[in-house]
């Protein structure tokens, strides 16, 4: 159960923190090199794996904690410190790829 509660916890942070930087270029505004750059590419990789795993590995009512959770860290973090909200999302991706290899 700890590792249930574990993995959605971890998949939330990943999909959440990843989100804002993820959806940017497809709204209108900013420029176009903060669009395409090197941080908005692995916030899409990120986030897209998480989404991903959440639909794969997780039954429904942790599919439905997961991505409300995700919405409300997207909804709560703004994306003052990109680099930093990316390598979190990443490294809680990393983790719940280490804990899913072990259970």
């Amino acid at each position: 159960m700890l590792q249930l509660v574990l993995t959605c916890l971890l998949l939330s942070v990943a999909s959440g923190l990843s989100m804002r930087r993820f959806l940017m270029p497809y709204f209108p505004g900013g420029d176009l090199a903060e669009k395409s750059a090197p941080v908005t590419i692995v916030a899409s990789a990120v986030f897209l794996a998480a989404i991903a795993f959440t639909v794969s590995d997780q039954n429904l009512w942790a599919k439905s904690v997961i991505l409300m959770l995700g919405l409300a860290l997207a909804a709560m973090f703004d994306d003052a410190r990109p680099r930093l909200m990316i390598a979190l999302s990443a490294v809680s991706l990393a983790a719940y790829l280490g804990l899913r290899s072990i259970g």
